[in-house]
């Protein structure tokens, strides 16, 4: 392309040509980037779409996992289905959010399953009423913060009948 640009030397044209060369260029580099970003955005929001909520043995006893392969919490702050954490809580101990209904899996009571609206207009999912979290700093598999007091509440992770499992966390077995 540029031999092309180079032959067109009649006038002093040549600087006018690798402008718009530049130009054109700049142009289909934003049109790319902007076509991956509407890729990216849109494979994201159907990740979201179909939340599925499970249950697997933790040492706690059974326990409701999300799709992360991460478990659960609930938040003793809150009241009914209004979530109580947000801002640095929120950091903490992301929501569990959903486009749509959230989805049984394998020991999920169905009727259980719920959703909120929070301050933001989001949904997050809810069982049993109890707005749902996850710890930040757990582990796929791994229930790491069990009974913890922090941001104002009790952190306890939820049994498949929809209540909370009081059991003392190893952080307390000391």
């Amino acid at each position: 392309m540029m031999d092309a640009i180079a032959m067109r030397v009649e006038g002093g044209s040549l600087m006018t040509d690798r402008v718009r060369f530049m130009v054109l260029g700049g142009a289909w580099a934003v049109v790319l980037a902007a076509g991956l970003v509407v890729v990216a955005g849109s494979s994201g929001a159907a990740a979201g779409a179909t939340v599925q909520v499970s249950v697997r043995s933790t040492e706690y006893g059974k326990a409701l996992f999300g799709p992360s392969g991460k478990v659960l919490y609930v938040f003793g702050a809150d009241r009914g289905t209004k979530s109580n954490c947000y801002g640095v809580c929120a950091t903490a101990w992301p929501p569990l959010l959903t486009t749509a209904a959230p989805l049984p899996g394998a020991g999920v009571e169905g009727k259980l399953l719920g959703t909120t609206t929070r301050k933001d207009g989001r949904l997050q999912v809810t069982y049993n009423g109890h707005p749902l979290y996850y710890y930040s700093a757990d582990k796929v598999g791994k229930v790491m913060c069990q009974h913890a007091n922090m941001h104002g509440g009790l952190w306890l992770i939820i049994k498949p009948n929809g209540r909370a499992n009081m059991a003392k966390g190893m952080m307390h077995m000391k």
